[in-house]
């Protein structure tokens, strides 16, 4: 086995290519320009291997077959690849200029007002964009073959500044399904622009791994920084996200919605991120195309003369809402996208369309609507439905529980822990729970019984204490008889006579006390606070505003997508508060709150229908429609100004007279 640093000395001729110079490097493997031996002007980029171990080459050797596949115009080409013994080399497209890692130090050497800023010149907006729209499409073209980069970083862009593309190279560790060279446990790709997922495991990337890596290098190229206060790294945990950079943060002023395109490109979670390449392009040029039409675009460097800025498309992009703002990164990208592509679908042509089908679904509505409409304005936005989960939990003072102190435990003391301190099972689903009852910690306290008063018995309440009762005797009837004279006809009642003597109190046994039942006669007991708790659902619906339309119709015919949906224990996020509509839900069922009951656990799911409204006349401008278009169907609703009044009266002349008819014939036959 040879090392790097043994390697024999390079040869100059590889087949039939001979070197000129050095132009790059890697971990085990050297890139020169080269030209063909015969054809001079024939330039080429040569990839030299240097190592000669097993597992290099064959990565090596995977890297040409991948890039054999490869054919698209913002992706290096291979042209040929041999063993030039014992160094393996590829020959790949020669691309003049240097790498994006490179650019901006190249092009801030070449700007005097740059040198004195520092090192770095971010790429103007536009030249940004148009980069980043051919990386996308290059990089979404791989993804349709199912091979993943897992190496996006500026280092493995190249950019022709002169004739102002980028281009994606280096698949030197991308995966290829049909054949994983990755072993359990790996960690590839450059720091920083590493997916979380594949920090842990570099067999776990996916295509939404490059999604995120290429996050990084949009904001590399609007700022020539990397977007992360703290730099992420392999074990940090996925309770403890990197806090993202905003673009002004880093000195670059943008439109708030560059932020947000970054942040959904950053999403922590895979399925969060947008599902393709293009689609993040696609928001990105909606929303830079106004700006920069708007803007004097400044040339980056003499040599890239800057093109006037494309006009905006029309209905493109979907008016900006309180959700995707509050919960970039978190909702669930893939319907958004469709939605997107929905909009950018209804043209005026759709359109005309679509109204031209609506009325051939009823006899009674204007016929050839679509033609005969006008389009004045085409707003595309989506409407929210909200559905908010609660857990309450109640905990409420039960009094005191005591015991006598008959052992006399040892009870260490300890700060009495106040109730909303105390730790219950946490909630795991929402399901009411009766609850029990609980002993608030170190609420235990040792008293003097308080039916003794310490003194282990009580007063008999027979006696008084006085330890001996009178009690009232009567006569037997026999005793009564004997000795009352023969004839009496006195009342026998009226001259009996009542007999009162002294006993030992038969309660107490003469003894004035009883044994205390509280204290157990020990004249102490110990006594604990208690608490009773509960948890009870409470559910809440709210959506935004609706244009004039039966709900009932609506939820009946469209099919709203799921696009966020997140379960909290304890505080409410922040960002939730941010929506108009869930912040009103969630102060509402605050205030109906008292000092017992708290919120435990939350749920917010939301469901989205886009929704297209359409302004247009008839012909006369003095009067003018509004429609609205639902949902993923295109569906319009029911509509009694489009109807076609004329022909609805003339079916009911006819409808009458038909009845006449009738009627006429009925009375001619009686």
């Amino acid at each position: 086995m040879t090392s790097i640093s043994s390697s024999p000395s390079l040869p100059r001729i590889f087949g039939q290519y001979e070197i000129e110079q050095r132009i790059g490097r890697g971990e085990s493997s050297r890139v020169f320009l080269a030209h063909h031996i015969r054809i001079r002007e024939h330039k080429v980029a040569l990839k030299v291997l240097l190592s000669q171990e097993a597992a290099r080459i064959m990565r090596f050797e995977q890297e040409a077959s991948i890039a054999a596949r490869l054919r698209h115009p913002h992706i290096s080409r291979l042209i040929d690849y041999g063993v030039q013994n014992p160094f393996h080399y590829a020959v790949f497209e020669y691309i003049h200029g240097s790498s994006l890692r490179d650019l901006p130090k190249l092009l801030a050497s070449t700007n005097a007002n740059a040198l004195k800023k520092g090192s770095y010149l971010p790429l103007s907006p536009e030249l940004a964009l148009r980069y980043f729209q051919q990386i996308a499409a290059a990089l979404d073209y791989a993804h349709s073959l199912d091979i993943v980069h897992r190496d996006l970083a500026p280092g493995n862009i190249l950019i022709d500044p002169d004739a102002e593309k980028a281009y994606l190279i280096d698949f030197g560790i991308a995966r290829d399904p049909d054949q994983s060279l990755t072993s359990t446990g790996m960690i590839m790709g450059t720091p920083g622009f590493i997916a979380p997922e594949c920090m842990r495991e570099a067999q776990k990337a996916t295509h939404l791994s490059d999604i995120f890596s290429l996050g990084v290098v949009l904001f590399y190229m609007l700022t020539g920084e990397e977007p992360w206060f703290k730099k992420p790294k392999p074990g940090d945990s996925w309770l403890e996200l990197p806090q993202v950079r905003s673009l002004a943060e880093a000195g670059q002023k943008l439109p708030e919605e560059v932020d947000r395109i970054i942040r959904t490109l950053l999403a922590w979670e895979p399925h969060h991120r947008y599902a393709s390449a293009r689609a993040a392009a696609a928001d990105l040029e909606a929303v830079l195309a106004p700006y920069l039409s708007q803007t004097q675009v400044v040339p980056v460097a003499a040599a890239s003369v800057a093109q006037p800025a494309s006009q905006p498309k029309p209905f493109t992009l979907i008016e900006p809402n309180e959700v995707e703002r509050a919960l970039t990164g978190a909702v669930f990208h893939e319907p958004l996208e469709r939605a997107q592509q929905r909009a950018r679908k209804l043209d005026a042509y759709h359109i005309s369309q679509l109204l031209d089908q609506w009325a051939q679904e009823h006899p009674f509505r204007l016929p050839l609507l679509g033609r005969l409409a006008r389009l004045h304005s085409v707003r595309h936005y989506n409407v929210f439905f909200f559905h908010l989960q609660l857990l309450v939990e109640q905990r409420r003072d039960a009094g005191m529980e005591e015991e006598p102190d008959t052992q006399q435990k040892e009870l260490p003391p300890h700060r009495e822990v106040e109730r909303w301190q105390i730790e219950l099972p946490p909630p795991k689903e929402f399901q009411d729970k009766a609850g029990s009852l609980l002993v608030v910690p170190g609420s235990e306290q040792v008293v003097n019984c308080p039916a003794c008063k310490g003194e282990g018995v009580i007063v008999c309440s027979m006696c008084k204490g006085m330890r001996r009762v009178t009690v009232t005797e009567q006569p037997s009837a026999r005793s009564m008889t004997a000795e009352q004279p023969a004839g009496t006809t006195e009342d026998a009642g009226a001259s009996t006579v009542v007999r009162q003597r002294v006993i030992a109190c038969p309660q107490c046994n003469g003894r004035g006390s009883l044994p205390c039942k509280r204290c157990a006669s020990f004249g102490r007991v110990v006594q604990r606070k208690l608490i009773e708790w509960s948890r009870r659902i409470v559910r809440d619906e709210a959506q935004n505003d609706l244009p004039d339309v039966d709900e009932t119709w609506l939820r009946r015919t469209c099919k709203a997508e799921l696009v966020y949906k997140h379960r909290v224990i304890g505080q409410i996020p922040p960002e939730w508060l941010q929506i108009t509509e869930v912040k009103a839900m969630i102060d509402r069922q605050r205030q109906a709150l008292d000092n017992d009951s708290r919120i435990v656990m939350a749920e917010l799911q939301i469901h989205f229908i886009p929704l297209t409204e359409i302004g247009f006349d008839l012909g006369r401008q003095e009067q003018s429609y509004r429609l609205a278009i639902y949902g993923f169907e295109n569906l319009i609703p029911p509509d009694w100004r489009l109807l076609h009044w004329e022909r609805i009266l003339f079916s009911a002349g006819i409808g009458v007279l038909s009845l006449f008819l009738i009627i006429s014939l009925a009375f001619l036959t009686l």
